[in-house]
């Protein structure tokens, strides 16, 4: 491939809303070879919270509207911007494999590529029915972890030789920090993340609830449609002063930072981006012990895991952590758990992974 004639991407997505994969989206883009490849970025649903950030970005970034569910209209707006662009890829995500595939098939583009980005827990039928067929058209599935591929064969029935596993990965120098000891005996708890079931912070409040006689503040980054339910339960506890809910954030990296331990308490995970931005920072890991994060924490290496929806064993790991907050051992496992992310998640290596891909398909 000649370097002055760059192969157009169009990357087709929902939205760029809050949350680890729709950042992970912008960098990968941003960390793309230019004399190699022409980006676009195709959001068919609505902007959200980082269409500003993609702007200023200078991301070539169209944004289209879709009114129903099913919107006719809305498809064919996305045909015609796809026709209109002319791709040798398209690459869906997040939303995107049903309408992105067929859209890129009917226009006969080269190239279709799809990332899985979870374990799809709770998946509509229809859903797996059309990601089913429209896996169909493309050249090859990225899954994010190896918990994610194993769920995606199983899901949509795909062969070993249509996946791949490419790991999430994200800016270092964005988010790495040197961490200090905890110097005080009250420990910031803290976690990032959608208000949602997935997450699985209702356990980790009833949790906290046990442990009153320690020293301690938590404080949750995220919406959601559990949001009221969540504060509801917070004021039950008698734990509103030291519970707080403080929405979405716009340096994550500083509310990282004010805080002395991570907690992810999710029932699955893909991956959990946010568990890099937490490590990079330097911050000890406390999540549950689900696949996806088991591909990121070892437990006593480079985090503490508890199981997965136990309460006892969740608050057992907390009460380590408050009676051993000032020990270097803690610290010393955000140490290793940052050294680890540095090596094997940062974008570069991560859009290098990709691009290598992009281009083999493409010789093919």
């Amino acid at each position: 491939m000649k370097e002055n004639n760059p192969q157009k991407i169009v990357y087709i997505v929902p939205s760029l809303d809050a949350g680890g994969a729709e950042r992970f989206i912008l960098d990968l883009i941003r960390n793309l070879n230019r004399n190699l490849f022409s980006p676009t970025l195709v959001l068919f649903s609505h902007g959200g919270f980082f269409e500003t950030e993609a702007q200023k970005l200078g991301i070539d970034l169209i944004v289209l509207r879709k009114r129903f569910k099913f919107d006719p209209i809305n498809f064919w707006k996305l045909y015609q911007t796809v026709k209109r662009l002319k791709p040798s890829i398209v690459h869906t995500q997040l939303g995107g494999d049903i309408y992105g595939r067929l859209v890129a098939r009917l226009l006969k583009v080269p190239v279709i590529v799809s990332t899985e980005q979870n374990v799809q827990v709770g998946e509509p039928y229809l859903v797996r029915c059309l990601k089913t067929w429209t896996a169909k058209f493309a050249a090859k599935i990225i899954a994010v972890s190896q918990a994610v591929k194993i769920d995606a064969k199983k899901r949509y029935g795909l062969p070993e030789t249509k996946l791949a596993v490419i790991y999430n990965g994200l800016e270092v120098a964005k988010f790495l920090t040197t961490k200090k000891p905890i110097k005080n005996d009250k420990v910031i708890f803290g976690s990032v993340g959608r208000l949602t079931r997935q997450k699985n912070y209702s356990l980790l409040l009833e949790a906290l609830a046990e442990l009153k006689d320690y020293r301690w503040e938590f404080r949750l980054a995220g919406e959601g449609e559990l949001q009221s339910s969540l504060e509801q339960r917070i004021k039950e506890l008698d734990l509103s002063d030291r519970i707080k809910l403080v929405g979405l954030q716009s340096d994550v990296k500083s509310f990282l930072a004010d805080l002395d331990v991570f907690v992810l308490p999710s029932l699955w995970e893909g991956l959990g981006i946010v568990l890099l931005e937490a490590g990079l920072v330097g911050l000890p890991v406390l999540a549950s012990r689900v696949d996806g994060i088991s591909e990121v924490i070892k437990d006593g290496q480079t985090g503490i895991l508890f199981n997965s929806n136990d309460r006892p064993d969740l608050v057992l790991k907390l009460r380590h952590i408050l009676e051993n907050s000032t020990k270097p051992e803690l610290l010393a496992l955000g140490k290793n758990l940052q050294s680890n992310i540095q090596t094997k998640f940062d974008i570069k290596l991560i859009a290098g992974q990709y691009q290598n891909l992009y281009l083999k398909l493409l010789d093919k």
